[in-house]
């Protein structure tokens, strides 16, 4: 009786290990034994039992029966051919490709971003900025002085701090502040009277505005260079003036077009 029960017990152990054994990792259910067991020693998937080709390389697509496919036929199994569309008979590398020329994966590089446009260039504030830079001069209006003399006169003023304003956006310039007056009188009285007014314009500049001395002269020209004829009072007045003239029309802005002045 207790060998019968021994041999009961070993029994149901075997069925238990078979039973573990359907379900284990390396069962093949359709071998025609249970407890035949599941190999696959090239990994393709095809369990060894029917695998026509036992040594199919690492990475080969294979078919129902284990052995590699080429679709190509060009010596080089699916999967790793990373030239899968060669021509027939074309001579190609270990990896499938013709000539060496395998394909390497590129690196993907952002494309160039387009250049920022240009900035467009500031627009004049003011007539007199305008002025400055298409013609590279200022003719200064409404400037006043004593009769005879180079004292300004107040209701000059609001015209030389608009020119002050001005040309401190441009620091670099180099001004010549010239002076010119009418034909009355003695040309050399003229012509000292026009370097007397002009350098009354330069100090006040100077004085009331962030610029720099060494960058600004002063002339006088007298009568030397006149706008018109000085047929009647208006054309005479004319004649009278103070120009700034930049002598570094280099340092304006670029693209303007500065006119260039007629010497007598």
């Amino acid at each position: 009786m207790k060998r019968l029960v021994m041999a009961g017990l070993a029994a149901l152990a075997l069925m238990t290990a078979q039973a573990r054994a359907l379900t284990g990792p390396h069962v093949d259910p359709k071998a025609p034994c249970f407890r035949y067991p599941a190999v696959d020693m090239d990994g393709d998937g095809v369990f060894d039992r029917i695998d026509h080709c036992v040594n199919t390389p690492k990475g080969c697509v294979v078919d129902q029966y284990g052995c590699e496919t080429d679709s190509d036929h060009d010596g080089v199994c699916d999967g790793l051919d990373q030239c899968p569309d060669t021509p027939p008979h074309t001579v190609v590398d270990s990896h499938g490709c013709p000539g060496g020329a395998h394909r390497v994966p590129t690196p993907q590089t952002p494309p160039t971003p387009a250049p920022p446009p240009a900035p467009e260039p500031a627009r004049p504030r003011s007539e007199m900025e305008r002025q400055l830079v298409e013609t590279g001069s200022i003719r200064l209006e409404n400037i006043y002085f004593e009769t005879a003399s180079s004292r300004l006169l107040p209701e000059s003023e609001a015209a030389l701090r608009e020119a002050g304003e001005t040309l401190e956006r441009y620091p670099e310039l180099r001004i010549e502040v010239q002076g010119h007056t009418d034909t009355r009188g003695w040309a050399r009285y003229n012509k000292r009277l026009s370097e007397t007014r002009a350098e009354a314009v330069r100090s006040f500049l100077l004085q009331y505005f962030k610029l720099k001395p060494e960058n600004y002269i002063a002339r006088g020209y007298g009568e030397m260079r006149p706008e018109t004829e000085e047929r009647n009072e208006e054309e005479m007045l004319r004649n009278r003036r103070v120009v700034l003239k930049v002598l570094n029309p280099e340092a304006l802005p670029k693209g303007v077009k500065v006119e260039k002045e007629n010497k007598k």
